[in-house]
C-alpha cells in the first residue's frame, strides 16, 4: 500500500470519529467516551465508544489486534511510523480509530438490521491499543528499533475499568441481561474479564461470555500477566497452565456456575493463530501447513476440555478458507467469525448460534471439522 493511500485511509478513518458524549445523549446514536486518565500503548489518549439502546441490556465488546509479551515484540508495533520491518505484533493508538470505523459501519452484532436481536441493546465497545489482552495495568520498558529507551503502556485493564465506569453513568448499574464478547485479542480479554464484569453487576443473573478466536498455548502466560502486563492478581493468579483461555473460563464457571453461559468459536486451522504456534516454538512469526495442523490438534484438545469441564458450553467451529491466497493454499482458515456472522456450518449461522447461546440453548456446531 502506498504512502498516499495510507494517508487517504487515515483521513477517512478520522472522519468516522464519533462526537464526544453529551450529558443528554440520544438513544441509538454512537458517541465517544473520553477516558482522560488513560493512555494507549504508545502514550496517546485512550477512549471507548458507547451506544445507548432502548432495552436495559448491555453488550460489552472487546476489539482485537495482536499481543506483546517481550521486548522484541514491544519494539515491533503495528505502526508504520515506528516499525518498518514488515513484522508486527500489536496494535497501538491508531487502531482506536479503526475500531470506531468498524462500529460505525455495523460490525457483526452491531448492525442496524431489524433482524438483529441486539439492535436495541446498550453497547460499550472497547478498542484494543495496549498489547495485553485488555488486562494490563503496568509499564514495560524496552528499546525501540532506533535504539532509544522507551515504554510500552500495558494499560488495558485501566482502560476497560475507566470505560465501564463512564458507561455506567449513562446506563445505570443494574442491566437485566449482559453479553461480554470479543474477537481475537478481544476474545482473550473476554475470557479474562467476564468475571470482573459479573462482580461489577452482581444482581444480573443472565450473563453470557462469548469468546471468538481467543486461543493460544504459551507456557509463560502466568509470568507474562504478572510481570510484563502487571494484570491484577485476581486475574493473573488464575493462570496456571499454558492455556490462558481455558484457565480463565474454568475459573469463570467455578465462580458463577449457572449464572453464566459460556460460548467459544474458532476456525480449525486459524491463519492468524497458527502464526503464534511457530512464534512460541521457533521465535518466528509465520503460519504454514504444519503450524495450521498443529493448531488444529491443540484446538481439538481445547474443545474436549471445555466439554468435559463446563456443562452446557456452546461451541462453533468452522473451516472457512482464509482470504489470503497463499495462506489458503496452505489449508489455513479464516480468523474470527464475530464480524462475519453469515458463516454457516451444519445449517446454523454464526449469528443464530450466538443468539441461541444468549438465550440459554446449548449448541455445539462443527466438531467433526476438528478431525
Amino acid at each position: 500500500m502506498s504512502i498516499v493511500t495510507d494517508k487517504v485511509i487515515g483521513i477517512l478513518i478520522k472522519l468516522t470519529r464519533f462526537s464526544e458524549i453529551p450529558n443528554d445523549p440520544k438513544r441509538g446514536k454512537w458517541y465517544r467516551l473520553p477516558l482522560s486518565s488513560c493512555v494507549c500503548a504508545d502514550g496517546t489518549p485512550a477512549h471507548a465508544d458507547l451506544r445507548l439502546g432502548t432495552e436495559n441490556k448491555l453488550m460489552i465488546l472487546f476489539f482485537g489486534g495482536g499481543v506483546c509479551w517481550n521486548a522484541y515484540m514491544a519494539a515491533r508495533p503495528n505502526s508504520p511510523a515506528a516499525n518498518k520491518t514488515g513484522e508486527s505484533f500489536y496494535a497501538t493508538g491508531d487502531s482506536a480509530d479503526v475500531a470506531d470505523a468498524a462500529v460505525k459501519f455495523g460490525f457483526g452484532p452491531l448492525n442496524k438490521k431489524k433482524t438483529n436481536p441486539f439492535r436495541d441493546w446498550n453497547v460499550l465497545a472497547i478498542p484494543y491499543t495496549t498489547g495485553d489482552f485488555h488486562c494490563g495495568s503496568g509499564d514495560f520498558p524496552y528499546t525501540d528499533l532506533a535504539g532509544k529507551p522507551t515504554v510500552l503502556h500495558h494499560h488495558g485493564y485501566k482502560i476497560y475499568r475507566a470505560a465501564l465506569g463512564a458507561a455506567m453513568g449513562f446506563i445505570g448499574s443494574n442491566p437485566e441481561r449482559i453479553l461480554v464478547t470479543g474477537f481475537s485479542a478481544g476474545g482473550f480479554g473476554t475470557a479474562l474479564l467476564t468475571d470482573d464484569v459479573m462482580r461489577t453487576f452482581p444482581q444480573c443473573t443472565d450473563v453470557t461470555c462469548y469468546v471468538d478466536s481467543g486461543f493460544m498455548l504459551n507456557p509463560g502466560w502466568h509470568q507474562v500477566a504478572k510481570e510484563v502486563w502487571q494484570a491484577p492478581d485476581l486475574i493473573a493468579d488464575r493462570l496456571c497452565t499454558d492455556n490462558i483461555t481455558l484457565d480463565s473460563l474454568l475459573a469463570l464457571y467455578q465462580n458463577h456456575k449457572e449464572r453464566v453461559k459460556i460460548g467459544f468459536s474458532c476456525s480449525v486451522r486459524d491463519a492468524a493463530l497458527a502464526e503464534y504456534v511457530n512464534y512460541v516454538e521457533k521465535d518466528k512469526l509465520y503460519a504454514d501447513k504444519e503450524s495450521g495442523l498443529a493448531f488444529q490438534k491443540q484446538l481439538k484438545a481445547m474443545c474436549a476440555k471445555l466439554q468435559t469441564n463446563i456443562p452446557g458450553v456452546s461451541l462453533f467451529l468452522f473451516d472457512t478458507p482464509d482470504e489470503n491466497a497463499e495462506k489458503r493454499a496452505q489449508g489455513l482458515t479464516k480468523h474470527c467469525v464475530l464480524g462475519a456472522a453469515n458463516i454457516t456450518v451444519d445449517g446454523i449461522s454464526a449469528a443464530d448460534w450466538l443468539w441461541a447461546l444468549v438465550c440459554g440453548k446449548q449448541t455445539q456446531v462443527g466438531l467433526s471439522l476438528l478431525d
